[in-house]
């Protein structure tokens, strides 16, 4: 499934956080690896004197000299790790960091791309949309955003319990396929859960209402019964699925099950149906990866 993996890289320690991830799917799959560093024009590191402005042909070898020689530290960790694994070395010239991912990613044909949640200009990042979510924006493929491991020990990276958002619409279809695909391999659980956003008028909150489930008992296990019917749209073969049905905000309710659960791993979509003010206010994944306590797995 996962035959060709692009691991975007500026070398940063941030950035290095997704090598374990990456090499523990590519031994799982028996998958190449495209180890990716994004030369742009704009780009400057202030730690590195001769990362500066001279002319494009001079910017470019330094910074490409430069890339080689990280390059060979991470090539060589990764074979401490595993002689096995099939790693290639790629330096592509762009505008922006986010179009030359997203475009190699897609030239080539990659099935996943495995990146940290930013690099090296952390600040601006924060200020202007991270790297990591544009290429979630325009990537042909599905993105893995993983946060710092525990274990850099890549038998102590688990995916043993997978958390599966659903809205019911078809691109949350396609977010469970590959979840039940993932758990298949990993032997792990799928838990499916589907939160109930409903905005009360502050005089409900003085009345003592405090959730949908109090104005309406019958909506808990109306849910219930439409998360059992999605199930059985799917192959669970030799998968272990429970559904679960809270109500309260999407992203604070994924969060919080995923913290409370110990989920190892969030599957989802970046849409679904509410795409439009999605778009206008940040979307529920693009919060969710922000507060996420394990990596997300983003499916478009």
């Amino acid at each position: 499934m996962f035959k060709h993996i692009v691991v975007p890289t500026d070398f940063s320690k941030t950035s290095r956080e997704a090598l374990p991830y990456a090499y523990k799917i590519a031994l799982t799959y028996n998958s190449k690896i495209t180890m990716l560093h994004a030369i742009t024009m704009f780009e400057y590191d202030p730690r590195d004197a001769k990362h500066g402005f001279n002319t494009i042909d001079e910017l470019y070898a330094n910074i490409e000299a430069s890339a080689n020689a990280h390059y060979e530290d991470i090539i060589k960790d990764a074979n401490n790790q595993s002689g096995n694994l099939q790693i290639e070395k790629v330096m592509e010239r762009g505008i922006s960091p986010h179009e030359v991912i997203s475009g190699y990613a897609k030239k080539n044909h990659a099935d996943l791309i495995v990146m940290a949640t930013h690099g090296r200009s952390g600040l601006s990042n924060i200020l202007l949309g991270s790297v990591t979510e544009k290429v979630i924006q325009t990537a042909s493929c599905p993105v893995l955003v993983v946060k710092k491991p525990t274990h850099a020990d890549l038998t102590k990276l688990l995916f043993n319990r997978i958390l599966v958002p659903t809205d019911f619409s078809e691109s949350s279809r396609q977010a469970m396929e590959y979840a039940i695909e993932i758990a298949q391999k990993y032997r792990a659980r799928i838990t499916l859960m589907h939160a109930v956003e409903v905005r009360f008028h502050p005089a409900y909150y003085a009345g003592g209402v405090e959730s949908i489930f109090d104005l309406d008992p019958d909506v808990k296990p109306r849910i219930q019964a439409r998360l059992e019917a999605f199930l059985q749209s799917f192959d669970l073969s030799g998968v272990e699925v429970t559904s679960y049905v809270t109500d309260g905000d999407s992203h604070n309710e994924i969060v919080k099950t995923a913290q409370s659960q110990q989920h190892d791993l969030i599957v989802m979509s970046t849409r679904g149906h509410d795409e439009i003010a999605d778009y206008l206010i940040g979307s529920t994944t693009d919060r969710v990866i922000k507060r996420a306590p394990c990596p997300v797995f983003v499916v478009r």
